[in-house]
């Protein structure tokens, strides 16, 4: 067998081997993603079987790439939960859309069993990998602890600054987020994404709470 010859067998195992460890990338609905600092990687979020719920800037909510109403998605999803237990939901929602508007398919899930959904995030940095996994900020929903924080987010010209924002959090502390329904669903991930950088828990109020 020739020197070339070997050369090109490697180099088509090596490629082989490099695929077979990179996960397909499952088809989804395009959004513009809130960009994080301090997400984790979700690299279940990938899988063809994981569950993706994606809320775009019109307000609509998928579940995976079919739309659906909150009715509907509740009732999916707590099937196929129940089909799977211990399966975790992420959470894929434009910046742009009202926070309203999140919080409405947030309540179709809580009433799904779903109590720590992951959202979805696009990072700042730049790298040119052949596989980003996707990456995301773990959030908690009510029923809220008493013992905890509660930060108040509005969409105004007085919110609150990146600077006082990380003063209030710290090493396992416990923070109830609440936004005005306005807010763009960006800012509520930012003020997430600084306090997971801090260690801080996040519970994401709902409906007024």
């Amino acid at each position: 067998m020739s020197r070339v010859l070997r050369f090109l067998i490697a180099g088509a195992l090596l490629t082989a081997a490099i695929a077979a460890q990179t996960p397909a990338l499952r088809k989804g609905v395009s959004v513009k993603m809130p960009v994080t600092t301090n997400a984790a990687a979700a690299p279940d979020a990938d899988l063809t079987d994981s569950l993706v719920v994606a809320v775009t800037r019109d307000g609509s909510a998928f579940l995976n790439v079919t739309r659906e109403t909150p009715a509907q998605l509740s009732e999916n999803v707590k099937a196929r939960l129940a089909a799977r237990p211990g399966r975790r939901v992420y959470v894929k929602g434009d910046a742009r859309t009202p926070y309203s508007t999140v919080v409405t398919v947030l309540d179709a899930l809580q009433s799904a069993g779903v109590n720590a959904p992951i959202l979805l995030t696009s990072q700042q940095d730049s790298t040119r990998a052949s596989y980003v996994p996707p990456m995301g900020l773990e959030v908690l929903l009510p029923p809220s602890p008493d013992a905890a924080q509660t930060v108040i987010l509005k969409a105004s010209d007085g919110q609150t600054s990146d600077a006082e924002l990380k003063q209030l959090a710290g090493q396992g502390m416990l923070i109830i987020l609440q936004a005005d329904g306005t807010t763009p669903f960006g800012d509520v991930v930012h003020a997430v994404d600084l306090f997971r950088g801090d260690g801080a828990r996040v519970f994401l109020a709902m409906r007024g709470e």
